[in-house]
């Protein structure tokens, strides 16, 4: 579920992307360029991409960035950058959540503290709407909602959009008490 929404934005993005190229745009992103991993505090996820983020961290971050990554994630506070940006890197690229993946940049590198969301609308890619629906579409059967006509519903009355949670609003700390193999604590 999870990797094919990831797959259906991506393809989405491309597309996008491609566009603007062709009009002779030049997407400013790449690889070590972190401002909105810094910057942005509101950073939406679904459900299923905690849940993936958890398994990606737990499974498959084994070498010299696990410890790094724990202990961010053990000191994590609001307002801080994103607990995953290691060394200005996304540490979980391949598991980053639709929000990451639809924030786009043309033209010229962001400045450092600059959200150019707001300073600059006009060169951050608006995702094609179609695209990112058919994303967020093939996460409902993660919450039961397999039958077409209940997924047309879903989609149509946000009910996911509902289920969202702030990334710098969850508490990370029960990710890197899993790193260890420990369960956290049962809230009553």
């Amino acid at each position: 579920m999870l990797l094919d929404a990831y797959f259906i934005a991506d393809r989405g993005i491309a597309e996008a992307i491609r566009k603007r190229v062709s009009k002779g745009e030049r997407l400013a992103c790449s690889k070590g360029c972190s401002t909105c991993c810094a910057t942005h505090v509101t950073i939406p996820v679904y459900p299923l991409e905690v849940v993936g983020i958890y398994w990606y961290v737990i499974e498959k971050i084994l070498g010299p960035e696990r410890p790094v990554l724990k202990k961010q994630l053990a000191e994590f506070a609001k307002g801080k950058p994103c607990p995953f940006l290691i060394e200005g890197a996304c540490g979980i690229h391949p598991m980053r959540p639709l929000a990451c993946r639809h924030f786009n940049v043309f033209n010229r590198p962001c400045e450092p503290g600059e959200d150019p969301f707001y300073t600059r609308r006009h060169d951050v890619l608006t995702p094609d709407e179609r695209w990112k629906n058919k994303a967020v579409a093939a996460m409902l059967p993660f919450h039961g909602i397999r039958d077409r006509a209940k997924r047309r519903l879903a989609a149509k009355s946000g009910f996911l959009n509902s289920q969202v949670q702030n990334l710098h609003d969850i508490n990370w700390n029960n990710l890197a008490m899993r790193m260890e193999g420990k369960k956290p604590p049962v809230r009553p």
